[in-house]
């Protein structure tokens, strides 16, 4: 049977790069130890991954789940392999470093020491990409893989934009967007910020954020601006915005404000403005390497961070600060980059090729 052509689409260049600097950001903020206090607004981050991931997502397969080229299925089963092969290292990684710590009768964070029990629990769990019944000691996460739990919330999403959003009208989406609004300020309100989402109590807050966002994307896609115009200048704006909002200083007392304002109002605007920006040659270059590398650098980090402390005590100790933290986080990128390109591109091929065996796929 003839597999039918893959096509191309424009790739939104930009968009690349302000996904790998926030990847970056998020780096920062588990590596404190390396780099020192985490900046106050770098989880907003994680906000922006699912606005970008909205519009990327309508982009590539929005056409073809509407007119039923795709199934539901079929986009689901994509979107899962899409995820899955880092996601298992990332899962393997650090059920390995779990079980070297409990061996070693080390605590994995302060006086917290790994229990068996749970250990195997979370692991089976995070084999079926789901968070697990009880809640871990370390961390009191869900996910033995930290960035899990967006990952998670961001496939039901997916699953909610195959079933209906791909077809949804903009009143639809504009109800979905008002209601997951409501809840985010109802948790910027019980948590004082929107750093929230990835322990049990905070499930609805994760849900509305990634409702909110991708759904922000997917409008945003449409109403997008056809024609992208090649602006340097803007461009390093663009990114030079996204910088100082993940790095900005906000007051304690503010913080819920400034986190609202920012998802409901700045990471819109940038996806509007950075999406119809062509960037010049060389930030082209280096944002289309940073967007390569940022899924597997959030999903890969926190295991390879905790490896490093456990491979190269010496050198990660807080005496060397900063300057061995950069070295590592430009580590974890490179190491990134390489699986990237190296497994999981090639892998996404073929596992698209079968997916989509007479149905063109734009490859996201």
């Amino acid at each position: 049977m003839e597999i039918a052509k893959i096509p191309t689409r424009d790739r939104f260049v930009l968009l690349d790069g302000l996904r790998g600097i926030a990847a970056i950001f998020i780096i920062q903020r588990h590596a404190e130890d390396l780099l020192g206090k985490a900046l106050h607004s770098s989880y907003l981050g994680v906000d922006l991954f699912f606005a970008l991931s909205g519009f990327v997502l309508a982009h590539a397969y929005g056409a073809s789940l509407s007119d039923g080229r795709i199934s539901s299925f079929q986009f689901m089963k994509a979107r899962l392999l899409r995820l899955y092969p880092l996601y298992a290292i990332a899962l393997l990684l650090v059920t390995a470093y779990y079980i070297r710590m409990y061996f070693a009768g080390l605590p994995v964070m302060a006086d917290e020491y790994v229990i068996p029990n749970e250990l195997l629990l979370a692991f089976f769990t995070g084999l079926l990409f789901l968070p697990s019944p009880i809640t871990i000691s370390f961390n009191a996460a869900l996910f033995l893989v930290h960035p899990a739990w967006s990952l998670f919330n961001e496939l039901v999403a997916n699953l909610a934009y195959a079933l209906r959003g791909a077809r949804a009208t903009p009143r639809q989406i504009g109800i979905l967007i008002a209601v997951s609004a409501v809840l985010l300020v109802i948790a910027a309100l019980q948590f004082d910020r929107l750093h929230a989402g990835f322990r049990r109590h905070e499930m609805y807050a994760g849900m509305a954020r990634v409702f909110f966002s991708f759904s922000m994307g997917m409008l945003i896609y449409r109403y997008r601006r056809k024609t992208p115009v090649i602006r340097p200048g803007q461009a390093l704006i663009c990114l030079a915005l996204l910088i100082a909002v993940l790095a900005f200083p906000t007051p304690r007392d503010w913080r819920w404000i400034f986190d609202l304002f920012v998802v409901f109002l700045v990471w819109p605007v940038l996806l509007y403005w950075a999406s119809a920006i062509i960037p010049g040659r060389r930030t082209a270059s280096v944002a289309i390497f940073l967007g390569t590398a940022s899924y597997a650098v959030y999903v890969l980090h926190a295991p390879l961070l905790d490896w490093a402390h456990v491979i190269a005590p010496g050198i990660t100790g807080p005496q060397f600060a900063p300057f061995a933290g950069i070295m590592l986080v430009a580590l974890v990128v490179i190491i990134s980059w390489s699986l990237t390109v190296w497994l999981d591109q090639p892998l996404q091929k073929r596992f698209k090729r079968r997916i989509f065996l007479r149905d063109p796929l734009v490859q996201k």
